[in-house]
């Protein structure tokens, strides 16, 4: 955003009043900037703002957590919004794909068995109740549904070392993001 003093002329932009009037009034048009700009990415839930957020989860009557971070806040408008009728395998996997990302995680579905087994990724353990929420509301009431967290592995593990591998529990090394 251009300062106000970049549209005077050179003469102008030297005199020792109209210097105090831009240092008054720069301030207040980088707020109503920023105001204009904070009001555009609340229209659209991946971009908005802890204002925006806090009003679609006020339509939506959603309390978030007291330790909820935006991005977590996010998420469950986004889930909210996105439990809309017809639900089909092919909706289910779009919906993950918006919530969890494409690499978020994975479903099998054994048709003949009626089964429905979806892991999800370490990196979105605090999504896992949304997640569970959003399947057990879109997937038919004869599948048996399974929703489980991908635990690290060995191939994910069997890069670091003992010594660095040293520092975290048994439980740390399955349960978390190791980074």
């Amino acid at each position: 955003m251009k300062k106000v003093e970049e549209y005077w002329t050179s003469i102008l932009q030297e005199v020792k009043e109209f210097k105090e009037i831009a240092n008054v009034e720069n301030p207040e048009l980088e707020a109503a900037w920023k105001s204009t700009v904070d009001l555009i990415d609340d229209q659209f839930i991946k971009t908005a703002t802890e204002r925006g957020i806090a009003r679609r989860e006020k339509i939506l009557k959603i309390t978030p957590f007291a330790d909820d971070d935006l991005e977590s806040r996010r998420f469950r408008v986004l889930a909210r919004e996105n439990d809309k009728l017809p639900y089909s395998y092919r909706v289910l996997e779009n919906k993950l794909d918006q919530l969890c990302g494409e690499d978020g995680y994975i479903v099998t579905r054994n048709v003949g068995e009626h089964t429905l087994k979806i892991k999800i990724e370490l990196t979105r353990k605090r999504m896992f109740d949304e997640v569970d929420k959003l399947v057990r509301k879109i997937a038919p009431a004869n599948l048996i549904i399974t929703i489980e967290l991908r635990y690290n592995q060995y191939k994910t593990l069997g890069r670091y070392t003992q010594g660095q591998l040293s520092k975290y529990t048994h439980s740390e090394l399955r349960e978390e993001v190791i980074r």
